[in-house]
C-alpha cells in the first residue's frame, strides 16, 4: 500500500507539536513524518507539567516545555532525537478492524519501527504496552491518540543523544497527586545508534508500505496556522488540564 512521507521539521516546538494535530485533524491516507524538534520536554495531554519535569531547570537552560495531543507521560526531544509520527485511517491500521484499540496501534505500529530498527542493525523489541527497548534501556516511547476515523502513533526514537541530560529532563516528582493526572515512569534510556539516511530508507517501506516523499495539504497548513497560538500558550503547556 502506497503512503505519503513527510520529511518536515519546523522552526520550534510549538510548531512542530501543532503540526501534529493539524496533520491528525486533515489526514486522508497513510502518512507518516519523520521529523526533529529543538530541545524541549514534551509532556502527555493530561499531566501537570511542574511534577513531570523540573520547571526551573528548564527555565534556567532555555527548554520549552510543550503540551501534545496524545496521552502518556514526558518525553525528551532534541539533539540525539528523531521523531516519527504514522496518521492513518483507522480502517488502514495494520492488524485492525472494528475493535481497533490502543493495545493494538501500539503492537502494530511499534512492529513497523522495530522491523526498521533491525533492518539498521539495531537489535530492539516491543515492550508493552507502549516501549521500544533494546538490551540496555528504552530507545523509543510511544503514544496514541484514537478517534472514530483517524489514528495518530507517534514515538521519540534516542540515536545519539546526552542520555544524562534525557534523564535530568523526564525525571517526575516523587510527590503524590490525584490520579487522573497520568505520572511518568522513570526508567533506564538507551541510544540505537542508528543512521538518519539509513533509518528513513527504511521506515519507508515497513510493513509492506510505500511511503513516498510528498508536502502538505492546504487544510493542513491552514489547520496548522490555526492551532498554533494555543500551542504557544502558557495555560495550555504548563496549566491544569482539567481547569480549560
Amino acid at each position: 500500500m502506497r503512503g505519503r512521507l513527510l520529511e518536515l521539521s519546523l522552526g520550534d516546538p510549538y510548531s512542530n507539536l501543532a503540526l501534529e494535530e493539524a496533520i491528525f485533524e486533515s489526514v486522508e491516507a497513510p502518512t507518516l513524518r519523520i521529523w526533529d524538534n529543538q530541545r524541549s520536554v514534551v509532556i502527555g495531554r493530561a499531566q501537570l507539567a511542574e511534577h513531570e519535569t523540573d520547571l526551573d531547570y528548564c527555565r534556567r537552560n532555555s527548554v520549552p516545555v510543550v503540551r501534545r495531543m496524545t496521552a502518556g507521560g514526558a518525553v525528551y526531544n532534541g539533539p540525539g532525537n528523531l521523531n516519527w509520527s504514522f496518521f492513518f485511517p483507522r480502517d488502514l491500521v495494520p492488524g485492525g478492524g472494528p475493535a481497533l484499540g490502543a493495545k493494538r496501534v501500539f503492537s502494530s505500529f511499534a512492529g513497523m519501527v522495530v522491523e526498521t530498527l533491525r533492518r539498521c542493525g539495531a537489535e530492539c523489541e516491543f515492550v508493552a504496552p507502549n516501549s521500544i527497548v533494546d538490551g540496555r534501556g528504552k530507545v523509543s516511547g510511544m503514544a496514541a491518540y484514537l478517534s472514530r476515523k483517524k489514528v495518530l502513533c507517534h514515538g521519540t526514537l534516542l540515536f545519539g543523544a546526552d542520555l544524562e541530560e534525557v534523564q535530568r529532563l523526564t525525571r517526575p516528582s516523587p510527590a503524590r497527586i490525584e490520579k487522573r493526572y497520568p505520572r511518568s515512569r522513570f526508567t533506564e534510556v538507551s541510544n540505537c545508534r542508528v543512521g538518519r539516511e539509513d533509518f528513513v530508507r527504511e521506515m519507508a517501506r515497513a510493513g509492506g508500505f510505500e511511503f513516498e516523499p510528498g508536502g502538505l495539504s492546504r487544510a493542513e497548513e491552514e489547520a496548522s496556522r490555526g492551532l498554533l497560538a494555543r500551542y504557544r500558550s502558557e495555560e495550555w503547556n504548563l496549566g491544569d488540564p482539567f481547569a480549560r
